[in-house]
């Protein structure tokens, strides 16, 4: 049986860079956007009902989901959020736990999730140990901009349509702050990872 380390925060916390520097110690990955894109492909009942529910418009010319124009639908208010929600969670989780139960049987102890929305989408149930990713709003906003390659309206927007860090930090085992120290993180890191190995190593 596999020990499942969820890690989830607010984007732009650095949830894949913990997740990265905890999977250097040999543990199984599972990335959840791959997963998240894995259930939505051409053909997959997941995008039929994203399509229903939020019209053709989310596609793109050659049937595969436009994630851009989704987002862009889907963060216009709370209500859109829930239903976004409720048609990707369900399917997301349940490949997740296809995929572990194939690793465990695979021999792998210790399984790392990355998972934004590992709370909120009930994936915590499957999980032995949640650390939850912390960083300042402004470091954050910043990311996020970088990375997705927005500007600053759109950003805020994907920022407020998450729950506050105390929502995180209320719900999980271990909080990591990143601010973007990594001589600090690798300490916390280490700090936790030693921790959990006295907690689950027999």
């Amino acid at each position: 049986m596999s020990i499942v380390i969820g890690i989830t925060g607010q984007t732009g916390a650095g949830k894949g860079t913990v997740a990265k520097i905890l999977v250097e110690n040999n543990l199984g990955y599972i990335d959840c956007d791959l997963v998240a894109r894995d259930v939505v492909k051409i053909g997959s009942i997941t995008l039929a009902e994203l399509c229903d529910t939020f019209s053709d418009s989310i596609l793109n010319a050659d049937g595969s989901l436009n994630r851009a124009e989704l987002a862009k639908i889907a963060f216009s208010s709370p209500q859109s959020v829930r239903l976004l929600n409720s048609i990707t969670h369900p399917a997301i989780i349940d490949r997740i736990v296809e995929i572990i139960n194939e690793m465990a049987k695979n021999g792998e102890k210790f399984i790392v999730l990355d998972a934004p929305t590992l709370i909120e989408s009930g994936a915590a149930e499957i999980c032995d140990v949640i650390i939850t990713v912390v960083a300042d709003e402004d470091v954050r906003l910043l990311r996020i901009m970088k990375r997705d390659n927005i500007d600053t309206q759109a950003a805020q927007r994907r920022m407020s349509a998450q729950p506050k860090p105390d929502f995180y930090i209320e719900n999980s085992d271990y909080t990591v702050y990143n601010n973007g120290d990594k001589e600090s993180l690798r300490e916390q890191i280490s700090c936790i990872y030693d921790d959990i190995l006295r907690n689950y190593s027999s």
